[in-house]
């Protein structure tokens, strides 16, 4: 912390909100300054410890030096007195003021438009940055490692990361998503994943967030290991003007919404199409993406564009993506599209079977008006 005459201009607000926040943060707690002087910091012994050695230092003669080193030793026979760094153990949720505002919100998705964005840098490996094409080795390790540090939370938090009811049958309900944030939508965009993000339920309850949230700062803390992709630090975000890829409003136009909508990453298909032209199977796959944003909560929208290349610059074509894999092993197909609703809607849209693997994740159009 530090002391200022004046709150300086350009700093963020952080709230205490248990259902909307991002951020799980360490608070203190009543007791919190005796912890830390008494348990922590230990100040009788260091201090008792500092005037021993000053004894020896200012001893006139060697009798009286052993003596003080005699008297220090049978005090600590250990050594030089522990002082540990405290920990802080009570946390609580924060978001960022400008991002809970009371502004009447567009109709949204079962998703939150609150999402828990990541960057991520390189720790170690032969690559200096990921790309969208990584995104499935990205999103399945990241669920793995999140997976990995849930065995202590409650069988709510544990399902809603797993994707699993307790008895193994897949959840019926939204649960978390992971979504690759790529660099797209400028004129040198390449592709690269300077971070990544997770999408709650909008539903979920305060105590299952915060449990999810303290799961992924134990991930923070040890990294993700990509094997032969390398190793890669992953930090929340918090800086007060993060790039425009790690701003959550970039991906969900929260809170006005947007009314067109573009891929970043394809759409996997839930069923191939069986029309046997052209014209038949585009008219199928425009079906499946309608019934896709329904199943979402979105409503039916006005136009849906089926495509093979991204509307967003930067985005490899579909084509170039590794395919989602069933169970038994064969391949889903994917497609980019566009997609143009009647009225404003807030993201995270995120569609099709891949949904929660960082599949089917579309970012708003800028239109020329």
């Amino acid at each position: 912390m530090w002391l200022a005459d004046a709150v300086p201009g350009g700093l963020q607000r952080w709230i205490e909100d248990e259902t909307r926040g991002t951020h799980q943060l360490r608070v203190p707690r009543e007791g919190t300054l005796k912890e830390v002087l008494d348990t922590s910091f230990n100040g009788n012994d260091v201090a008792r410890y500092a005037e021993m050695l000053l004894a020896i230092e200012n001893a006139t003669n060697p009798r009286e030096k052993a003596a003080a080193k005699k008297t220090m030793n049978r005090a600590f026979p250990h050594g030089e007195p522990r002082q540990d760094r405290p920990q802080i153990a009570t946390c609580a949720s924060y978001a960022r003021a400008e991002e809970i505002a009371d502004a009447p919100p567009a109709a949204g998705t079962v998703f939150s438009p609150h999402l828990l964005v990541f960057s991520l840098e390189r720790r170690d490996g032969p690559y200096r940055s990921l790309d969208l094409l990584c995104t499935l080795v990205l999103t399945e390790r990241w669920h793995e490692a999140l997976a990995s540090q849930a065995n202590d939370l409650n069988p709510k938090a544990q399902a809603l990361i797993s994707g699993h009811a307790p008895d193994g049958s897949h959840l019926q309900t939204p649960h978390v998503a992971f979504l690759p944030l790529g660099f797209v939508g400028h004129p040198h965009a390449d592709g690269r994943l300077p971070g990544i993000a997770m999408a709650l339920p909008g539903d979920i309850e305060p105590d299952a967030r915060a449990q999810i949230l303290r799961a992924a700062a134990r991930v923070c803390e040890q990294g993700l290991a990509l094997g032969r992709l390398g190793a890669w630090h992953v930090w929340p975000v918090t800086m007060a003007r993060p790039l425009e890829t790690l701003r959550p409003a970039t991906w969900t136009a929260h809170p006005i919404g947007a009314t067109h909508w573009g891929t970043v990453t394809p759409i996997a298909f839930d069923q191939h199409p069986k029309a046997k032209n052209k014209a038949e199977s585009v008219a199928e796959l425009t079906e499946m993406i309608r019934a896709s944003c329904e199943r979402v909560g979105l409503p039916s929208p006005r136009e849906i564009i089926p495509t093979p290349v991204s509307a967003h610059l930067g985005a490899p074509p579909a084509h170039a993506f590794p395919r989602l894999r069933r169970k038994g092993g064969s391949e889903r197909r994917h497609i980019h599209a566009i997609i143009v609703f009647d009225r404003p809607v807030r993201g995270p849209v995120i569609l099709g079977a891949g949904r929660y693997r960082g599949y089917g994740l579309c970012r708003p159009m800028e239109v020329q008006p």
